[in-house]
C-alpha cells in the first residue's frame, strides 16, 4: 500500500526553503488554503478578507520573534503563486478560529519504561478529513539550524516533528476563550524544533507573548519528556515521572481555568485520557513498545468519540471529526511512523530524518 502524503526536502535560507516548499506542495497549498476560506466562513461566519486583516496584527510579533518565518512565508507564497498575505492566514488559522477544538491524543514513553531504552512521542491528529488532501512531510535543512522534519497542513512553517537533536513536537488544541496579539502556536511549532534541548525548546513558549493558547508536548531523545500547557498570560510544565505521558484537549495543570463552551464541545477530551492512561497500565509489563502506542492509538472505545476517532454524521459537519493521521516518534532513532488514515487500518509509513 502506498503513502497518501507527499514528501518533500528543502534546504538553503529561509527565502531559498519557501519558494522550494512552495513550488513542491502548490496544488496542496491552494487546498489548503481554499479549506480555510470555506470553513472561516461556513463555520464561523469570517470572510476571507475579514481572516486577512486579523492574521495581519500578528505579523510583527512573528518578525520580532523568528524574522525567518516571514521569509519563509513569503516565499512560499512566491514558489506556489498565491498571496503573500494567504499563507500568513493559515499560518493564523488556529488563533483566528480561537482553537477550535480538534480531538488530539498525545502520548510519550520515558526511555526507562520503552523497551529499546528509547524515548517515543506520537499522537494523532483528529480535523476534519478533507485536511486529509492537503497533509505533506516536509524535511527542512536551513542554513544554521538543526535539519527538522515536520507533518504539515501545506503552507504551514510549523507542525508536528522532530529535529536532528532529538527534539520531537505534538500539539493539543486549547482553548481559554481569550487572546492577545502575539506569536501564533504554528510559528512557536517552527522554533521548538529550532531547539537542541528540552529546556531551549521550553525556552521558545516561555520567553514570548504568546497569542492564543494548547498544550505542546515535547520529548528529547536524551531522556525528557514534557506537556508545557500555556495561555496568552502563563504557561506551566508537567514533566511524568515513572509514567507515561498522556495529553488531550483539556488542561491538567491547576494555574488554569478551561473556558466553558470548549470543554462543552469536546467532553470526549476526559474519556481519551482516561482510556490512554489505563490501557497504558494494563499494557505495561517491563517495557512499552512502540507497538503498544499504536494499540492504544488505534482503541475504538467509546467509538466513535474514540482515542482512534471516526466522523458521527449525527454531528454538525463542521464538527464531524475523524483522525486525519497519526505519528509515533523514536526521538533517539530520528525516525517518524505516520498512518496516514486512521491507525487502526495499520498501515503506518517510517520516515528517517538522516
Amino acid at each position: 500500500m502506498g503513502f497518501a502524503f507527499p514528501i518533500v526536502k528543502i534546504s538553503g535560507s529561509a527565502a531559498e526553503c519557501g519558494v522550494q516548499y512552495g513550488e513542491a506542495l502548490k496544488n496542496e497549498i491552494i487546498k489548503n488554503i481554499g479549506f480555510y476560506q470555506k470553513m472561516l466562513k461556513e463555520y464561523a461566519g469570517v470572510e476571507w478578507a475579514d481572516a486577512q486583516a486579523m492574521a495581519k496584527r500578528f505579523e510583527a510579533p512573528i518578525a520580532e520573534y523568528c524574522p525567518d518565518a516571514i521569509e519563509e512565508m513569503k516565499g512560499i507564497a512566491e514558489g506556489a503563486g498565491v498571496a503573500y498575505e494567504d499563507i500568513l492566514t493559515i499560518n493564523c488559522r488556529s488563533e483566528i478560529l480561537f482553537a477550535q477544538p480538534d480531538g488530539c491524543s498525545c502520548m510519550g514513553i520515558l526511555p526507562e519504561m520503552s523497551d529499546t531504552a528509547h524515548t517515543y512521542l506520537g499522537q494523532t491528529w483528529d480535523w476534519l478529513r478533507h485536511a486529509r488532501e492537503h497533509v505533506a512531510v516536509v524535511e527542512f535543512r536551513q542554513r544554521n539550524k538543526p535539519a527538522a522534519m515536520m507533518i504539515v497542513e501545506a503552507g504551514m512553517v510549523g507542525g508536528r516533528g522532530l529535529n536532528s537533536h532529538g527534539i520531537g513536537v505534538c500539539l493539543n488544541a486549547m482553548s481559554v476563550g481569550e487572546g492577545e496579539v502575539g506569536v501564533p502556536l504554528h510559528i512557536m511549532f517552527r522554533e521548538i524544533l529550532h531547539a537542541n534541548n528540552v529546556s531551549n525548546a521550553l525556552d521558545r513558549v516561555a520567553r514570548v507573548q504568546r497569542a492564543g493558547s494548547g498544550t505542546f508536548s515535547i520529548g528529547s531523545g536524551d531522556g525528557f519528556l514534557a506537556s508545557v500547557e500555556f495561555t496568552p498570560y502563563d504557561f506551566d510544565v508537567l514533566m511524568p515521572e515513572g509514567e507515561v505521558l498522556a495529553h488531550t484537549n483539556h488542561y491538567l495543570s491547576p494555574l488554569f481555568k478551561q473556558e466553558d463552551t470548549f470543554k462543552y464541545d469536546l467532553t470526549d477530551t476526559f474519556v481519551r485520557l482516561n482510556r490512554i492512561r489505563r490501557q497504558a497500565k494494563l499494557l505495561y509489563k517491563k517495557s512499552l513498545s512502540q507497538k503498544d502506542m499504536w494499540a492504544i492509538f488505534s482503541d475504538h472505545a467509546n467509538f466513535p468519540d474514540s482515542v482512534c476517532s471516526h466522523e458521527d454524521p449525527r454531528d454538525e459537519p463542521y464538527r464531524q471529526l475523524c483522525t486525519v493521521y497519526a505519528i509515533v516518534m523514536d526521538l533517539n532513532a530520528h525516525t517518524i511512523w505516520v498512518s496516514d488514515t486512521n491507525p487502526c487500518h495499520g498501515h503506518r509509513h517510517p520516515i528517517v530524518l538522516k
